[in-house]
C-alpha cells in the first residue's frame, strides 16, 4: 500500500497565520504570531507523519534553527490529534496519532515579545521553515 505522508505545523487557537514567503520550489518560510502567559508552557505547535490508516509513518525530523532568546522551546514525541488532515487523511482527525509538537516557556516574570524558528520536511522533498513571533504578557 502506497504511503500517504501529511505534515503540518497546526497552532493554538491564539496563534494567526501573518505572512508566508516562499523562497524556492523546495524551501518555504513561513510565520506566524502566538500569545502566552508568562512563566506557563504552551503548545507552539504539531507536525505529523501518518500513513493512510492512520498509523505512524516517522516522526518528522524538526529543528529549532533559532531558540526563543527570553524564554525555552522543547520538542517532543508525543500522541496528538491531526485536526487539519485532509483528503484521505480526514478520517484521522479524531484518532490520537504519534506526532512531534513544540513547547514554548518564557522565563518567569518576562513580559515583552520574543521568537524562535522551527524547521521540518512537508513531503516531496521541500522544507518548511516557521517563525513563531510570541507575545509574552501577564
Amino acid at each position: 500500500m502506497q504511503n500517504i505522508f501529511m505534515y503540518l505545523i497546526s497552532v493554538a487557537a491564539v496563534i494567526s497565520l501573518s505572512s508566508c514567503t516562499t523562497t524556492s520550489d523546495s524551501f518555504r518560510r513561513e510565520s506566524a504570531s502566538l500569545t502566552v502567559r508568562s512563566g506557563e508552557r504552551t503548545r507552539a505547535g504539531q507536525v505529523w507523519r501518518i500513513h493512510s490508516d492512520c498509523s505512524l509513518a516517522d516522526y518528522p525530523p524538526t529543528h529549532i534553527i533559532e531558540q526563543p532568546k527570553h524564554g525555552r522551546l522543547q520538542i517532543v514525541h508525543e500522541p496528538i490529534f491531526p485536526h487539519e488532515a485532509k483528503g484521505k487523511l480526514a478520517k484521522c482527525r479524531t484518532v490520537k496519532v504519534g506526532g512531534v509538537a513544540g513547547y514554548y516557556t518564557s522565563k518567569p516574570g518576562y513580559i515583552g515579545d520574543d521568537r524562535f524558528v522551527v524547521r521540518f520536511p512537508v513531503g516531496d522533498g521541500e522544507i518548511k521553515e516557521m517563525v513563531l513571533n510570541v507575545n509574552v504578557i501577564k
